[in-house]
């Protein structure tokens, strides 16, 4: 076997792994945490408020809703509130109704984005790489195949 098809095999191979152990992760019932929201049934997943901090002032924050959640329009409500040790805001938002899963997919997206655009003015983007692809590399692959098989329920 050609050194170059053991390692197109190896980085395949090590895509694969990296995504089934974020899907493992994913279904982890934490002590005390309780489990992630991403195997939650829907009715639950509707009550329960998405947050994240801001490194802002929540006179700053409250002032004007960030384009992302104002895009959800009246389909969510959302909750300013200091956050715990002056640390910041609190920017908390949950569906008014039962969501599907891409529903609470784009709400998370929107609430990581408008916290980009509080604190940094811009959302960053990692993909697509403007200089080209990862290399092909064990590590590259698995963090390819992270990408590609992450739900847009993410980490916040």
């Amino acid at each position: 076997m050609e050194l170059n098809q053991l390692i197109g095999r190896a980085t395949g191979a090590a895509g694969g792994a990296g995504a089934a152990l974020l899907k493992q992760l994913q279904h982890v019932r934490v002590p005390g945490a309780g489990q992630a929201s991403t195997t939650d049934d829907p009715e639950r997943a509707a009550r329960r408020w998405r947050v994240v901090t801001v490194l802002r002032d929540p006179a700053d924050v409250s002032a004007s809703l960030p384009a992302p959640l104002a895009a959800l329009g009246d389909r969510v409500e959302v909750r300013v509130t200091p956050a715990p040790g002056d640390r910041g805001t609190e920017l908390a938002a949950r569906y008014r109704g039962t969501p599907g899963e891409e529903e609470i997919g784009d709400l998370r997206a929107a609430l990581r984005e408008a916290k980009a655009l509080l604190e940094v003015g811009e959302v960053l983007r990692v993909d697509p790489q403007p200089h080209g692809h990862r290399a092909a590399t064990p590590q590259g692959a698995a963090l390819e195949g992270a990408a590609q098989a992450a739900p847009r329920e993410g980490v916040l």
